[in-house]
């Protein structure tokens, strides 16, 4: 608007100077007719009427359309907010559901299986390259412990309790490569044994030193063996991905793909107690399929 006015100030002063001659003319014959002069005066500036009447009905206008634009940016300022407050509610109120369908998941595992279990919160990774590890928000005085097993809601193995203090505790990861666990093939007509290693590469596991005619095939799941006094039997492991000859073809070794999404652990559960050796390879209910073995394959 100021840019038009500039533009057009010379035609806008005289419409300004027109205006006030009109006015000063109306206000000195409000009682009586126009004299010649004043009547020649009419008559020489009535075509300009139009376009003064024009101006100011433009200047009425724009005023309005000013004002309004105003109004619908401090309305529509408003309504930004609003949906903000929206969006930040909604997202909040999201993230509480989730983390409760996260409990009630870890409230079922608790119910179904036999052992001592306290449930804890991951607060941050291990920042180094070489190691795999997490923190959790349970220590000592939860009864938490050195070499704990620790799992995810569903029953998968995802690494032992390494270190330990009042109120956190250091989760050794499957993926480490210090980390090693017996294991055994789930299926009954094999039960071969082996060793589960960590690696970093790929984040993978290994099992090695399964003899050299063990019946290990791919898809086969592998599970706690038991035969540590850290862990009890038949905890998941992993799902066999490959198997290959080892140690020259006198051994076999084979590539495990872990259950757990070990990059992404929110909620775990560290077993305290696992004294009545319960044996998680036998049959398990339908209420809790996760441990079934038709759903594992």
């Amino acid at each position: 608007m100021l840019n038009f006015l500039k533009k057009h100030q010379k035609l806008f002063v005289l419409c300004v100077l027109l205006l006030i001659l009109i006015r000063i003319i109306n206000l000195a014959s409000l009682d009586k007719d126009y004299n010649l002069v004043e009547g020649a005066i009419i008559d020489l500036i009535s075509p300009s009427f139009r376009i003064i009447n024009s101006v100011q009905n433009w200047l009425k206008d724009s005023t309005k359309m000013v004002l309004n634009y105003q109004q619908v940016k401090d309305e529509n300022e408003k309504l930004r907010k609003k949906i903000k407050n929206l969006d930040y509610h909604r997202n909040k109120l999201q993230k509480i559901m989730a983390q409760n369908q996260k409990f009630r998941e870890l409230l079922n595992f608790k119910e179904y299986v036999p052992y001592d279990l306290v449930g804890a919160s991951v607060i941050s990774y291990g920042t180094d390259n070489w190691s795999k590890i997490v923190m959790i928000d349970q220590g000592k005085k939860d009864g938490i412990g050195r070499n704990m097993p620790v799992i995810a809601e569903n029953g998968y193995l995802v690494g032992r309790v390494n270190r330990v203090t009042n109120r956190t505790a250091q989760v050794l990861l499957l993926n480490d490569p210090t980390f090693v666990i017996g294991g055994i093939v789930k299926r009954e007509n094999s039960r071969d044994l082996g060793v589960v290693k960590g690696q970093l590469e790929d984040g993978k596991l290994i099992m090695e030193d399964l003899v050299w005619d063990a019946d290990v095939k791919e898809g086969d799941i592998i599970v706690t063996s038991g035969l540590s006094e850290h862990y009890p039997r038949g905890l998941p492991l992993g799902k066999v991905m490959s198997v290959s000859p080892d140690n020259y073809g006198l051994t076999q070794k084979a590539e495990i793909d872990s259950f757990a999404d070990l990059d992404k652990l929110e909620k775990l559960l560290v077993i305290t107690d696992f004294s009545t050796k319960t044996d998680l390879l036998a049959p398990t209910p339908d209420d809790y399929p996760e441990l079934n073995e038709e759903e594992l394959d």
